[in-house]
């Protein structure tokens, strides 16, 4: 049996780690419906640090606030729902209020159907559809809000049926810092 350099064991266990801590975060995805419950989702915990603060290995996915909206859109198109207005107003207070000085990253994400170029298109898409709906209908400042796309690569749920497939077509919303 071969034996493996202690950098690579060391490599390997932090690549284990950082797996395991995102495989956590996706069990711990919550679908916050209120004002109320979407500034609790987003404030960071005490002695947490936000992504874009930490110092160490140890605190790669620690603690990270998180929130997932399941927000309905046209079919292969980044146009919202109308349906949909009132869980964004929903958001929109939040950031007006108990997360005023936070700073977030929307990121668009979508199920499998559909060729993975096409669907990191629409993901992006759509999460800047969400970014400027919170800018122009709410007065949110752009600096606050990053959007991205990650298209299927982080599914939530099984995309072997509907109820899946729904969760995996989300928007989340991560807070990555708070405004200086």
């Amino acid at each position: 049996m071969k034996k493996i350099k202690p950098q690579l064991t060391q490599s390997l266990a932090a690549s284990l780690l950082i797996f395991m801590g995102n495989l956590a975060l996706a069990e711990e995805l919550v679908f916050p419906t209120t004002e109320a419950e979407i500034v609790k989702a987003l404030t960071p915990k005490p002695n947490s640090t936000l992504p874009g603060l930490t110092k160490g290995l140890g605190d790669i996915g620690d603690d990270v606030p998180k929130a997932a909206a399941l927000i309905g859109f046209e079919t292969n198109s980044a146009v919202i729902k109308k349906e949909f207005y009132p869980l964004i107003h929903e958001y929109a207070k939040a950031l007006q209020g108990g997360l005023v000085d936070a700073v977030l990253e929307i990121a668009g994400h979508a199920d499998s159907l559909g060729p993975e170029n096409f669907n990191l298109e629409l993901s992006k898409r759509r999460a800047q559809a969400v970014k400027d709906f919170l800018v122009f209908a709410y007065n949110i400042a752009a600096k606050r809000l990053i959007s991205t796309g990650y298209g299927e690569a982080k599914p939530v749920d099984s995309n072997n049926n509907e109820k899946g497939r729904v969760k995996n077509r989300r928007v989340e919303f991560i807070r990555i810092s708070s405004v200086q």
